[in-house]
């Protein structure tokens, strides 16, 4: 379970990521520009479907590119790979001849997409059959793959998790959440785990005694000792609801991802748990319409189809105020020798800086000063003077001694009074004329404060370096003091990576 959670999130509420890496994406863009625009499919690989019952099908659709897209559409099957009649798919409301109009989406908007197979009954010895999906922006095809349909007349346990709305909240506010559990199989389910994940920074509120924080999967467990039986719902009641909340000071704007997930337990799992919140203070979150007594990881029974356990829903907080301080440096030391500097981003706040998104890609231009080589520069730089002109190379292929200008991504929230700073070693060498560099803050969405986005980055020569003590020409700026961790990684350097694979070839 922990696994399918993590996958569903990676696939699901880091799509961010993805647009920024661009990995295993098909370059749709102009050479030498950051543009490229690509709608993709996040779909289960297959579907097992019982003969004789509907089953209701959702997958995404992710704007994967890096600005809005118009004239989406969706096709189901195609002339060559026509569906099955006897599968009885029946295309999403408002398709016609299952081609569907999606209209406009926005860099990183997600579109849900739901159809529906009812095979007729005794047809479970029949082969596998595929269902091909298809996107196109203004007639041009974008992403394709397909679902494997596995029919069965042995049935199971189904779990799914009903669509949640998107919610809308400032910093310190919190809100209720509407939860439907079905069991959409004809066996039975005798106990029922809840997950709720919340990595970027929306507290899930679950002060409950069937409620467990676990580290291990950065969330919380709920166990319901309840029988869901074949085709049947269980809800929330409105005296003990699943509750999100915005903490004060987080930053926006951003669509905080937040996950759900159902799962069947085992007996053997829900034993233990009962052991070991026995005596757990709280009041217990109930289920309508039975509610019983009932989370290192829920162990959990077989189900059809895990990938509709899920539901992922976004929690979208307005624009707050975050002021960076670019943060200069000095290379200090005498002709010869190699000097370490950090520079980068000092948040002044008075909120963090949002997460790494496609609407706040925050990076500093570092142009070195004369006077100094690169002998080593942090892994979240790469060369060049802003997202647009990154020099498309290996670290194999260039001499960084050749190297002027550096762009280091910004890939973490920064808290409030937080720094993130760029780790760089030069040698300094001599130099007729000196001229002072910069470190020059971009891309903020947060920052209404443009007079210290810009630091300077000197040179100076200690004794015995030909010049003893006096610092290069350049615009004063000083380094700015200051502490605080970087908090939640939200994509590491796939940035830095993709920026170097452009041109991928997509095998089926």
């Amino acid at each position: 379970m922990t696994m399918l959670l993590r996958t569903r999130f990676a696939l699901a509420g880091a799509a961010s990521v993805l647009v920024v890496s661009g990995l295993a994406l098909p370059a749709q863009a102009a050479e030498g520009t950051g543009d490229f625009a690509y709608v993709g499919i996040f779909s289960p690989e297959s579907v097992t479907v019982i003969n004789g019952q509907s089953k209701t099908v959702k997958f995404d659709l992710y704007n994967l590119g890096t600005s809005g897209v118009e004239d989406v559409q969706l096709t189901f099957g195609s002339a060559a790979k026509p569906i099955s009649a006897d599968l009885g798919f029946t295309a999403p409301a408002g398709c016609v001849a299952n081609v569907c109009d999606i209209g406009d989406l926005k860099p990183g908007q997600r579109r849900s997409v739901r159809f529906t197979l009812t095979p007729a009954a005794g047809g479970a010895a029949d082969p596998a059959r595929t269902i091909a999906l298809a996107t196109s922006i203004g007639g041009k095809t974008s992403d394709e793959t397909a679902i494997t349909v596995v029919r069965t007349d042995k049935g199971g346990v189904d779990l799914e998790v009903d669509d949640i709305a998107d919610l809308e909240l400032k910093p310190g506010a919190s809100a209720d959440v509407p939860l439907a559990i079905r069991n959409s199989g004809n066996k039975d389910v005798t106990a029922l785990g809840l997950v709720v994940f919340a990595p970027l920074g929306v507290k899930p509120a679950l002060d409950y005694s069937n409620c467990e924080q676990e580290a291990e999967i950065g969330g919380f467990v709920c166990v319901f000792n309840d029988t869901l039986a074949g085709g049947g719902v269980f809800t929330l009641p409105q005296n003990s609801p699943l509750r999100v909340t915005v903490p004060k000071g987080t930053a926006g704007p951003f669509d905080y991802p937040v996950l759900v997930a159902a799962v069947g337990l085992t007996e053997k799992y829900v034993f233990e748990f009962t052991k070991r919140t026995a005596g757990a203070a709280g009041r217990e979150l109930k289920l309508e319409p039975v509610a019983g007594l009932s989370a290192k990881e829920p162990e959990a029974v077989e189900d059809l189809n895990e990938d509709d356990n899920f539901a992922e829903f976004a929690v979208s907080v307005p624009k707050t105020l975050a002021d960076g301080a670019a943060v200069g440096g000095v290379f200090k030391g005498a002709v010869g020798e190699k000097s370490t500097i950090k520079v980068g981003l000092h948040n002044l706040g008075p909120t963090a800086t949002v997460p790494l998104a496609l609407e706040s890609l925050r990076y500093a231009h570092v142009k070195l000063p004369t006077g100094v080589e690169l002998t080593r520069i942090d892994e979240r730089c790469l060369p060049g003077t802003s997202l647009d002109d990154l020099d498309d190379v290996d670290d194999s292929e260039f001499d960084l001694a050749e190297v002027t200008d550096l762009v280091c991504i910004v890939v973490e929230s920064v808290p409030s009074n937080g720094r993130y700073l760029f780790g760089l070693t030069a040698q300094i060498v001599g130099a007729d004329t000196y001229h002072a560099g910069s470190v020059q803050l971009n891309g903020s969405v947060q920052d209404d404060k443009k007079a210290n986005d810009k630091a300077a980055l000197t040179v100076e020569l200690t004794a015995g370096g030909g010049g003893g003590g006096l610092p290069i020409t350049g615009a004063p700026a000083g380094l700015i003091a200051g502490g605080g961790a970087a908090l939640l990684a939200a994509g590491l350097l796939a940035y830095r990576l993709a920026r170097r694979r452009r041109i991928v070839t997509v095998v089926d």
